[in-house]
């Protein structure tokens, strides 16, 4: 132990501790100065889904609507919170993917998502616009996190009916009529564009694994074992509630 606290051995943590603990100190002092803005926004997106009824890839004539809102907490220049509440419409029809077109299942639902993601700023772009008074911020950023969905599929047999029992070897909708809850792990990316001081826009595309096969009411009438995953892309729009944002700062 007396060989361990040597002189040496001192200086060296002395200086392990210092070009260690720098950056660490250097990012919290900016951390905690960097001001605590605030945002709160609104969001239009195109849903799709991939499940039992898209297995492959995802139909764009599945293609549907869906909106949000949301809060945005800046912890630095690069993190930031988002908390948020969407509205979506899911749709998927057997006849957009040949191989299942015979079976004749079609469905729709409202799904209803309340979550919380953590966003991470890649780099923020400052760019001067030639022989204009105008000076563009642009911040490409990735997230993810988790959230909670509700939805009732409505699920329908539009084949025919002397062949509903090849197919439907469960009363559909699978899970019954009741509403449905499951656990969602959003995840993606997207650019935010500075539209001024106080507003900000923002298009990203959002993938969300379910851990749940009855999104579109199919599972044993199905592939059980292959989960249902639902996907938005859109854009939003925020306003700095304690703004305005100023570039400098960033």
């Amino acid at each position: 132990m007396k060989g361990f606290f040597s002189m040496e051995n001192r200086l060296l943590v002395h200086w392990l501790v210092l070009v260690l603990g720098f950056p660490v100190m250097t990012w919290g002092q900016r951390a905690f100065m960097y001001p605590k803005w605030q945002e709160i926004g609104i969001g239009a997106y195109a849903t799709n889904y991939s499940g039992d009824l898209a297995p492959d890839h995802i139909s764009m004539a599945g293609t549907r609507w869906g909106a949000s809102i949301f809060s945005r907490y800046h912890f630095s220049p690069t993190i930031q919170l988002r908390g948020s509440f969407a509205f979506l419409r899911l749709a998927g029809d057997d006849r957009n993917y040949p191989p299942n077109a015979e079976r004749s299942f079609r469905f729709q639902t409202n799904l209803a998502e309340l979550s919380a993601q953590m966003e991470i700023t890649l780099v923020n772009i400052v760019y001067d616009a030639p022989r204009q008074n105008i000076t563009y911020y642009i911040a490409p950023y990735v997230f993810a996190g988790v959230g909670g969905a509700r939805f009732s599929p409505r699920l329908t047999y539009y084949g025919p009916e002397n062949k509903r029992p090849l197919y439907e070897r469960e009363p559909i909708p699978e899970g019954g009529r009741a509403s449905h809850t499951a656990v969602v792990f959003p995840f993606g990316g997207g650019v935010r564009f500075m539209a001024s001081n106080d507003v900000s826009i923002s298009a990203e595309v959002c993938a969300r694994p379910a851990p749940t096969d009855l999104i579109d009411g199919v599972s044993l009438n199905g592939n059980p074992k292959r989960k249902d995953w639902y996907y938005t892309a859109g854009l939003t729009c925020s306003y700095f509630l304690n703004g305005p944002w100023y570039p400098k700062n960033r």
